[in-house]
């Protein structure tokens, strides 16, 4: 315990060091007191009222936002934007106050509760894994000896697989109402080559390679930013048919757009999603097919893959999965019955043998 003269501004100020239950020393200093036994009076004062275990036991909330810091330094611009909004909408409303050390594993599961009357179960799931990182990182920081979030361990039900796709036929029925060209080129595109539309919107005519006919993804859009893809498998090359090489020929004749210029879109700016939203609703109006998400296409093209017989693979590198699980797991219910199919076989192996009669070829 000490008090100072500031000899630069004529006042005084105590410095004190704190021990802290993890073995550390904490300074703490105030300024600006008229004499030296106003600071000093001060300086009784804060050790008297200090609490030791308020300064090691922090609320969620400066846990959170220390843990955000930490993020946004290190991850993708958009990875951090999902993160700080599921801090930001789902736990600082129900955790913000709390102390660090006082949340227990009864406020995890009411919180899944919570959750799950509020959000489908998937969305549920990403906020809890958000809460358990952020009580790792305050486990990191010696704040914390045990992650509550992952002792309880995620909530344990499986949301039902449902995906809506068009087929090739309900496409073509959809796509003749596309009388623009900018818009049914992207919807081709989309369609044929199961692009995420931010990955579509991204695209410059550098990446369009006419003589190959391909497209190179690598980059996407994301809250209106260009930035790199989801992850590292979604840098890709995809082949295109013909048809769909021809109307970006077509795309890029009309509006003689130089190799930088984005492919849909006016210069360096890619049409408004409203726009693309907007329109594509006009279209599913107009040709009475079944509403599906613009995102739905993405799994129409897989859909249309695995009719015509292609294999996981392929299917997987176009959509620019990281592994085939992934691909499997999201589309394995589209796959016919290879159990079936090999039961089949196996009936084939003790069939009786027809009886030949050798007159027969005589």
């Amino acid at each position: 315990m000490a008090v100072y003269k500031d000899k630069k501004r004529n006042t005084y100020y105590y410095s004190v060091y704190v021990d802290l239950p993890n073995g550390e020393k904490k300074r703490f200093m105030k300024r600006g007191f008229k004499s030296k036994k106003e600071a000093k009076d001060a300086e009784i004062d804060f050790l008297y009222n200090f609490d030791v275990e308020d300064e090691e036991n922090l609320s969620f909330g400066k846990i959170a936002d220390m843990y955000l810091d930490w993020y946004k330094k290190r991850r993708k611009e958009s990875s951090y934007m999902k993160i700080e909004s599921v801090v930001r909408i789902h736990l600082k409303p129900r955790f913000e106050h709390k102390k660090i050390k006082d949340i227990s594993k009864r406020d995890v599961i009411r919180f899944h509760d919570h959750l799950l009357d509020n959000l489908g179960v998937a969305s549920a799931k990403k906020v809890h894994t958000v809460l358990s990182a952020t009580l790792n990182y305050a486990i990191r920081l010696e704040y914390l000896k045990v992650n509550v979030a992952r002792e309880v361990g995620n909530i344990e039900m499986k949301e039902p697989k449902r995906l809506d796709f068009w087929t090739i036929d309900e496409f073509k029925q959809f796509i003749q109402e596309a009388d623009e060209l900018l818009f049914r080129t992207l919807f081709m595109v989309l369609f044929y080559g199961g692009l995420r539309k931010g990955e579509a919107l991204a695209l410059t005519w550098k990446d369009i390679d006419f003589d190959n006919n391909t497209i190179d993804i690598n980059k996407t859009v994301y809250h209106n930013r260009v930035t790199s893809p989801k992850n590292e498998s979604s840098n890709r090359k995809i082949k295109m048919p013909q048809h769909t090489m021809k109307l970006l020929g077509e795309l890029k004749l009309q509006n003689k757009n130089k190799i930088d210029y984005v492919v849909f879109g006016e210069y360096y700016n890619h049409v408004s999603h409203t726009t693309i939203d907007r329109r594509f609703e006009e279209y599913i109006k107009q040709s009475k097919v079944k509403r599906i998400r613009i995102h739905d296409l993405r799994h129409s093209h897989a859909s249309y893959l695995i009719n015509l017989g292609n294999d996981i693979q392929i299917i997987s590198k176009r959509l620019g999965h990281a592994n085939t699980s992934t691909t499997y797991d999201i589309y394995s219910h589209l796959y016919p019955n290879a159990e079936d199919e090999a039961i089949e076989k196996m009936e084939n192996d003790f069939k009786p043998a027809s009886v030949v009669n050798i007159s027969d070829y005589k």
